[in-house]
């Protein structure tokens, strides 16, 4: 049975998801935009057998209030306070767009607390090219999008979740209504866009050696990394997987999902939940 709880770790106010307990090393499920942990719902059901699964609202999003800094170093810190006061050791991480991106940068930063890394959809070392993912500079944009979001944000949520759908059913009203709920306020548009912004224009010290999407996310070393991947991605297409496959090395595995877009937790939600089983077995 799931329970949500807010939990105060680092400088992050965080409403987690969690279900299932047991010896079995715990699961963390970082989410996307614009979604947020009620993604995860169906597959977190199915992990929850002899093992805790943790579903946090990612720093700033949803239900957890943080005020910055955004850039990946930062909220991967706000991920380890909130194990660290969970009294969790080593972990077991999912994630999914902008919760891959950090489960990556966890991953680098603390290997020794990631014992299986599972990523859906999120781009490692190389980024989407810019005519695909244009609303990444958009959004990076000072001023504009901000006014954007205060004017017409529930219509950007919708847009987005549309434009990233595959030719699987549509997500349900409620869902999307709770989504667009959650990034309408002006301190979640805020936020979301200071992921974007922290990633294209980093401030000093916030990157690893290196620039861009690679000094930001560092060098992943995980004994086995799976990467599932929307095979009608419109932003990330199949080549960035490979890309991240040549780069993680030999022991990463890529599973395409036919049909699915970039939305495929809720897209396929059975499927990728027995890709992930299968992944941390």
């Amino acid at each position: 049975m799931e329970q949500v709880r807010t939990v105060l770790a680092g400088e992050t106010s965080f409403l987690v998801r969690t279900s299932g307990e047991g010896d079995d090393t715990p699961v963390l499920l970082l989410h996307g935009v614009p979604e947020t942990s009620a993604c995860w719902r169906e597959v977190s059901v199915g992990l929850s057998a002899g093992r805790t699964v943790l579903a946090p609202d990612l720093p700033g999003l949803g239900g957890s209030r943080y005020s910055g800094p955004y850039d990946v170093g930062s909220l991967v810190a706000q991920l380890v306070a909130l194990l660290d006061a969970e009294g969790i050791e080593q972990i077991d991480v999912v994630g999914h767009d902008w919760g891959g991106i950090l489960a990556f940068g966890l991953a680098a930063r603390h290997p020794a607390r990631v014992r299986r890394l599972v990523v859906a959809n999120a781009p490692y070392h190389r980024s989407a090219p810019l005519w695909r993912a244009w609303y990444v500079m958009v959004f990076a944009l000072p001023g504009l999008p901000d006014a954007v979001f205060r004017v017409a944000g529930r219509r950007v949520v919708e847009t987005m979740l549309r434009l990233g759908w595959g030719d699987g059913p549509p997500l349900d009203d409620e869902r999307r209504e709770e989504y667009a709920a959650a990034y309408t306020p002006s301190s979640a548009a805020r936020a979301v866009l200071g992921y974007y912004r922290a990633l294209a224009r980093p401030r000093r010290g916030a990157l690893r050696p290196g620039s861009g999407l690679a000094g930001a996310v560092g060098e992943v070393r995980v004994p086995r990394t799976v990467l599932i991947w929307g095979a009608l991605d419109p932003a990330l297409p199949i080549s960035v997987a490979e890309d991240a496959v040549l780069r993680l090395g030999p022991d990463t595995t890529l599973t395409t999902v036919p049909g699915a877009g970039h939305f495929l937790i809720e897209e396929r939600p059975e499927l990728v939940t027995e890709l992930v089983r299968q992944a941390l077995a």
